[in-house]
């Protein structure tokens, strides 16, 4: 609960940044939260609850880093088959001067097997405004049989096991 709440404020004040900092504040607050409501501490809570805060990010500080070094081989080798499968699409968006729009074409994932296919309605869906979208329509409408050939290529070069 306490934690969920100042993680999420964090995050929001700081612009959708997810870190350890934001981690360990929003530990600190829970341990802090936790003394304070649970009665440990005496005569002199407040102490009490600064150094269950400490301990409480210490820890939160610690896991977080060990769980990021642990998903760090995975993200990477995902993250580079997420790169493969929009590089056409990141060059079309590059070459436009559109690049700004590849977080929208991964959200809706508008991936490069979508190119010879995507519509307006497709590109509304993904909140592209109507400039940005005539400008990708066209360079899709006259690259069409270009990316179906690409598309056909590297199907070839699969392995067969896919």
């Amino acid at each position: 609960g306490v934690h969920a709440l100042i993680s999420t404020s964090l995050k929001k004040v700081r612009g959708g940044v997810e870190d350890v900092k934001g981690n360990m504040c929003a530990s600190f607050g829970s341990g802090a939260c936790f003394s304070l409501v649970s009665g440990v501490g005496g005569p002199n809570p407040i102490p009490n609850a600064i150094s269950t805060g400490v301990v409480f990010a210490l820890f939160q500080g610690a896991f977080y880093q060990i769980g990021k070094q642990f998903t760090k081989g995975k993200t990477g080798k995902d993250k580079a088959a997420v790169d493969a499968a929009y590089f056409r699409t990141d060059q079309m968006l590059d070459q436009l001067g559109l690049d700004k729009y590849k977080k929208n074409f991964r959200r809706g994932m508008l991936s490069d097997t979508t190119l010879p296919l995507l519509t307006d309605s497709a590109l509304l869906d993904v909140s592209v405004p109507a400039g940005p979208r005539l400008l990708i329509l066209d360079h899709c409408a006259t690259y069409k049989n270009y990316y179906k050939q690409d598309l056909a290529k590297r199907a070839t070069l699969l392995p067969k096991d896919q």
